[in-house]
């Protein structure tokens, strides 16, 4: 007989099974009027799960990254009967898809698929059910142990109670798969278990006197749902005897089956009964109660396949998507009494970054807001009944000078009218990181935090390259940030050698919003091209920023050789910060080459996902082409951009057919007479 199935061969196996199966049903979904409903469905579950499945596996092969207080909420037993279940009703959904027609590329679903689906339709409603629920599990497994919010500790014991009790569901009315679990018992390797010498207390410990026998879901949830404390010393030859392939072989073969025969012993009904995750090193060794004859899809997994543990395994990107961001300011803002109305109002609520902006821009949600904050707190304005621009303006200022105050923030990142009233990225950047700060003690109801952390957890469930170059480029945002905030510290001769990297990071803010969209997305939706031929169009002002740059830090480093300074400490060290916080061509020609090198490495589906990823490292090889090209542009190329963006009417001209833009500090126009320059 050959090896169980490891914890992480089944979870690499359901995501080999759920990316055949969005192949197969992809075409019949894309029929959209010919498409059965159940088929929908089906669709919509597998291809979430999948996504959960992701996030999962890059925890598994680094269990040791999560936090020990979450990790200990969830039992080693609870997860291996949910993957169990999960194996097990994926190979049914497998034997299922394959005794339909696959779909030709008609734009119509012929007249034999719709019979197949409708003499079906009874058995996918109840795999559907089934769908769902190994999805709820999956997905409260992977949101205790996030920990990348500051409401995660406060929710994972509510995301504990709730998985075990869909584990006690699971076991209640599946009882196969109750009798499957209480053959485990031997399954567990014990190199796993960290620095532990102990064993359950044999079945003869129990009482000979009780003789009433529950039933298996029952008694298996006691386990589940209680640490059983009954331990006692063992040899140490023990643990290589019953880690030995052949003991386990043996004992399971003459193990008696019987129902009645095994109740005595389903109080310990395995040796995981008193373990949690936190008690295990690598999980990716547990095996489950699962072999070759087991199933039909075989093909999708690893048997016998132990994973291989290095202490150098990269932990899990702390990364918090600016969408995400954006998505949980405009749920604690939507918790305080009064807000909802500003939010109803306005347009655009799918888009959670725009939505909350302009609720913002409407200024009135600021005292609000302030009154959410601090109920004591002394409104020393009073709310304007014509909500004008100045109105506005005064509320703005009103509320950066009460952040200042009340939270004790520095002046450097406080919000001005332009930030919040303008239409900079740049400065809707700096408004979210206010609010991010200030906002950051209020509380969300449950369903608001579960809403939350199951975005979050998608999010957190791609691939750890992707969420590393995005993690890159917010890092590279951060940096542009911090040196504006740099420019307006600096004397006044020094501030114009960094103005044009306001305009690099209004470009590049926009460019992490488009491409922090495909965080939300399945692998087979994610569309990488729109982002990159925006990118694209705009990559001048980056190449711009280069040339302009070299120029800054070569005044810079002038500037430290003279050393003539006012408060020559302080400008100093603001001066050597802005050497270490300006970007490099190289750098980011390096980051460019990264990207494009992660989307070459995916696995490609469908034709749709080809032509993207196709056309968006056609895009990047043309962005790195310009940026390499060292023939200087035009300095006054970033002024035009700017003219363009002040002037509400051009009355119909072109401007860049005005001819050469004049750079001169003083420009003196004599009648009838050339123009003259000082």
């Amino acid at each position: 007989m050959s090896d169980p199935l490891s914890v992480a061969a089944s979870i690499a196996g359901l995501i080999s099974i759920t990316v055949e199966a969005v192949k197969f049903l992809s075409p019949y979904v894309s029929a959209a009027n010919e498409t059965p409903q159940i088929a929908a469905h089906v669709y919509s579950e597998i291809q979430s799960t999948q996504v959960i499945l992701m996030g999962l596996q890059s925890l598994i092969k680094n269990l040791a990254s999560a936090k020990a207080q979450h990790a200990a909420l969830i039992g080693v037993n609870q997860v291996v009967t949910v993957l169990t279940d999960g194996v097990l009703l994926y190979s049914e959904l497998h034997k299922e898809l394959q005794s339909l027609r696959a779909k030709d590329g008609m734009e119509k679903v012929p007249l034999r698929g719709r019979l197949q689906w409708a003499w079906k339709e009874s058995t996918f409603i109840t795999l559907l059910s089934r769908l769902q629920s190994f999805k709820s599990s999956m997905t409260l497994v992977l949101m205790i142990l996030q920990s990348c919010l500051s409401h995660s500790g406060r929710t994972a014991k509510e995301h504990q109670e709730q998985l075990s009790n869909n584990v006690q569901v699971l076991l209640d009315t599946n009882e196969a798969l109750s009798r499957r679990i209480m053959n485990i018992e031997n399954a567990l390797d014990t190199q796993t278990i960290t620095s532990r010498r102990t064993s359950i207390l044999p079945p003869s410990a129990s009482s000979p006197q009780d003789t009433t026998q529950p039933s298996i879901s029952e008694t298996i949830a006691v386990s589940i749902g209680t640490n059983n404390k009954l331990v006692t010393s063992k040899f140490d030859f023990e643990d290589d005897l019953e880690s030995s392939h052949v003991y386990r072989r043996a004992l399971r073969d003459t193990m008696d089956c019987s129902i009645r025969s095994s109740i005595a012993r389903s109080y310990n009904w395995s040796v995981f009964s008193d373990l949690s995750l936190g008690d295990i090193s690598v999980m990716s060794f547990i095996a489950l109660p699962i072999y070759q004859d087991d199933i039909t899809n075989t093909e999708h997994y690893d048997f016998g396949e132990e994973a291989t543990y290095t202490s150098e395994t990269p932990g899990p990107v702390m990364y918090q998507p600016l969408l995400v961001k954006c998505l949980e300011i405009k749920l604690k803002m939507l918790a305080i009494p009064g807000m909802q109305k500003y939010f109803d109002e306005t347009p655009y609520p799918d888009d959670d970054p725009l939505h909350l902006w302009l609720v913002l821009r409407a200024a009135m949600p600021l005292l609000i807001l302030a009154q959410g904050l601090g109920p004591s707190t002394n409104m020393n304005i009073d709310p304007p009944k014509d909500i004008s621009r100045s109105n506005k303006k005064r509320i703005v200022l009103w509320f950066a000078q009460y952040c200042h105050v009340s939270f004790n923030i520095q002046r450097s990142k406080l919000i001005t009218v332009e930030d919040l009233m303008g239409s900079n990225n740049h400065g809707f950047f700096r408004v979210i990181s206010l609010f991010s700060i200030i906002t950051e003690d209020l509380c969300l109801t449950v369903p608001l935090i579960n809403h939350l952390s199951i975005v979050e957890a998608t999010a957190d469930a791609q691939p750890l390259e992707l969420r590393k170059l995005l993690f890159e480029q917010r890092q590279f945002i951060q940096n542009l940030d911090e040196l504006l905030e740099i420019r307006d510290r600096l004397e006044m001769g020094m501030k114009s050698i960094l103005h044009n990297f306001r305009y690099l990071a209004t470009l590049h803010i926009a460019f992490l919003f488009r491409i922090e969209r495909n965080l939300f997305r399945s692998p087979g939706e994610q569309e990488w091209t729109p982002a990159f031929q925006f990118l694209l169009r705009n990559i001048h002002i980056e190449a711009v920023s280069h040339v302009t740059g070299r120029t800054a830090r070569n005044s810079i480093e002038d500037w430290l050789r003279a050393g003539d300074l006012r408060d020559k400490d302080k400008i100093t060290a603001l001066l050597r910060r802005c050497l270490d916080l300006m970007p490099t061509r190289h750098r980011r020609v390096s980051a460019l080459f990264a990207f494009s090198q992660y989307l070459k490495s995916q696995p490609l589906v469908s034709s749709d996902q080809i032509k993207d990823s196709n056309e968006a490292r056609s895009a990047l090889s043309e962005i790195v082409v310009q940026l390499q090209d060292d023939t200087e542009s035009n300095d006054t190329d970033v002024a035009v951009e700017e003219l363009k963006r002040r002037m509400q009417d051009w009355k119909g001209i072109d401007p860049d057919n005005l001819g050469e833009l004049i750079l001169s500090k003083t420009v003196f126009v004599v009648k009838n007479s050339k123009r003259k320059l000082d």
